[in-house]
């Protein structure tokens, strides 16, 4: 019971945020994108526009992807968005592809190349253990194809409440945007597989 009151805390936290930092940016379909974000051409506002319709069916999808109560009782709806979830996610890093060169954040590119490319191999490895029917690693890429994934709010709430920390020991502003930007995706990413690492080492130790 505890376990589901926490998994439902987070999930509720996730998607305040989310909606927190995606709302303003719904002003950029109706108003124009801003010509100082340097896309004024009709294909960089296209990949732009992309960007932002597949993140939210990304972020969307995802969390019926991870409730095991919706999972479990309805496994036939989970595999279809899971097929769409896959699908949508591989059109946003695809968008990103294009995006990160123009970002205005120069020395968070390779951070955020680094991320993009890591959500495309964990997608890929979840796609190939489902069809293997190995459904324990198939679940693991698929968080961290999520993890990757929200970067959108996870570097903005070292934006907001973490920058003094990583501004504390950098030599610059540059190198204090890289560090955050990198621990943004990096630190979830070492947690959740610390985790599954201890829960693996749990199990064998149980079963000996």
């Amino acid at each position: 019971m505890l376990n589901k009151i926490i998994r439902l805390l987070f999930w509720l936290l996730f998607f305040a945020c989310f909606l927190y930092f995606l709302i303003p940016k719904f002003k950029y379909l109706s108003d124009g994108i801003p010509e100082y974000m340097g896309k004024t051409a009709f294909i960089d506002r296209m990949w732009f526009v992309l960007h932002i319709c597949a993140g939210v069916i990304v972020y969307t999808t995802g969390l019926f992807q991870f409730l095991p109560a919706f999972r479990n009782k309805h496994l036939s709806t989970h595999r279809k968005l899971g097929k769409v979830f896959i699908a949508v996610s591989l059109l946003c890093i695809l968008t990103l592809y294009f995006i990160i060169p123009e970002n205005l954040c120069t020395s968070c590119r390779t951070s955020q190349y680094l991320d993009t490319t890591l959500w495309l191999i964990f997608i890929s490895f979840a796609f190939y253990f489902i069809k293997k029917r190995k459904i324990i690693l198939h679940q693991r890429f698929m968080v961290s194809s999520f993890i990757c994934a929200s970067y959108f709010v996870t570097v903005r709430l070292i934006d907001k409440f973490a920058m003094g920390f990583f501004n504390s020991f950098a030599k610059n502003e540059d190198d204090a945007f890289l560090f955050s930007d990198i621990a943004a995706w990096l630190v979830p990413l070492l947690v959740f597989w610390s985790y599954c690492g201890i829960s693996d080492f749990s199990k064998k130790k149980q079963s000996l």
